[in-house]
């Protein structure tokens, strides 16, 4: 936009010359030739900046601006274009074609084809076309190197979430298998301790049972002892069972990161406990994908389903818009850093990891998150 406010800028003090100084009709051809020339310059660079490869070859948007400089040569009248030509040349990487809009005027002012002020003008618009020019390239570069600034800022700043996401699950992790030791320790205390304790006095009320078997309230008072130290011993093995038992109730763990997520989001959990590392994974693949639901989509129903099959657990998360339909939309070819990273993680357990758009065509209806992970690697 900017090259096409400042070709504006020219072509209206061009016109405010040629009528003042060369009010003919062959002026108001030129400039009218002028004019299409760059504009069509200008229509040919677009697709080329959208999309590399495309518009004119290269060198190519040079080739009407070197066209208006000779017609300068051949009709005095399009020495009026000139500004506009330079404006091209300047801006393009052929600079040495600018000595042609020189010699054009150089040409002119020797033959006082114009009057000497007009002259005087047209070298003074040349001079400001090339600056204007320079500026608007200047500018444009700037503006991309910090557009790319910015596009590097974003990618670190994601991968640092990335990565502190990961560091705060291994975190959890860490934590929750310290517990799981300190539980087993203390089960094995339990076991090698008490347990055995109860153990042997069981077995000596039952021996006092039979050694005062004659004595009908001493044998009924061992028998009793001997069931509530049975009953004792049966509370403690599951108890030592229950410390010892290393998986992590994962239909917790879901609903808490659902409900700290901030969403309205439909549960569907079908799964009870996971070894640490499964629960692990499928928690990151659930954080992930509900943070993603909340930056980036405009979502009306969100589901979360979570399953343990015999094989395998699975777990999938569904929401039913994206943020930014319309005609021109397209859904990413690869997923972003966090993507990636769930899916070497869900590859790591032999698992599956699948994100994408659900439907096909341009407008999708709606984004999937997709993990199953098998219980055979696990075991």
């Amino acid at each position: 936009m900017e090259r096409l406010y400042d070709k504006l800028i020219l072509l209206a003090a061009m016109v405010a010359s040629g009528i003042a100084f060369a009010p003919r009709t062959a002026t108001v051809a030129c400039l009218l030739v002028g004019a299409t020339a760059t504009f069509l310059v200008e229509a040919f660079r677009m697709p080329a900046r959208r999309c590399p490869g495309r518009g004119m070859p290269d060198g190519g948007e040079t080739l009407l601006p070197v066209g208006i400089c000779v017609l300068a040569l051949a009709v005095p009248e399009a020495t009026f274009a000139l500004p506009l030509a330079t404006y091209d040349l300047a801006g393009s990487s052929h600079r040495a074609l600018l000595v042609l809009p020189a010699l054009a005027l150089v040409a002119t002012l020797r033959a006082a084809i114009v009057p000497v002020a007009a002259a005087i003008l047209l070298v003074g618009l040349t001079v400001a076309a090339c600056l204007l020019a320079w500026r608007t390239k200047g500018t444009l570069a700037q503006r991309l190197a910090t557009r790319r600034q910015r596009d590097d800022l974003a990618a670190r700043s994601q991968a640092l979430e990335v990565q502190n996401r990961e560091l705060r699950d291994k975190r959890e992790l860490e934590v929750r298998v310290a517990v799981l030791e300190e539980r087993s320790r203390i089960a094995r205390e339990i076991h090698d301790n008490v347990g055995h304790l109860l153990t042997r006095a069981h077995l000596q009320a039952k021996a006092y049972q039979v050694v005062f078997a004659k004595d009908e309230r001493a044998c009924q008072a061992f028998e009793a002892l001997g069931e509530n130290l049975s009953e004792a011993l049966d509370t403690v093995r599951a108890s030592v069972h229950d410390l010892h038992d290393d998986h992590i109730d994962l239909t917790a763990q879901i609903e808490r990161i659902a409900a700290e997520s901030g969403l309205s989001v439909r549960c569907q959990l079908e799964a009870t406990v996971a070894p640490p590392e499964v629960a692990a994974c499928l928690r990151a693949v659930a954080r992930e994908a509900l943070s993603n639901i909340a930056r980036h989509a405009v979502a009306r129903d969100i589901s979360l389903s979570l399953v343990e099959y015999p094989g395998f657990w699975r777990l999938t998360i569904e929401n039913d818009d994206l943020r930014g339909h319309g005609p021109d939309y397209r859904p990413a070819a690869h997923g972003g850093m966090g993507l990636i990273s769930l899916e070497e993680r869900v590859q790591a357990l032999g698992g599956t990891f699948r994100a994408g758009p659900i439907g096909g065509g341009a407008q999708p209806g709606g984004w999937r998150v997709f993990a199953s992970i098998p219980k055979r690697r696990t075991a």
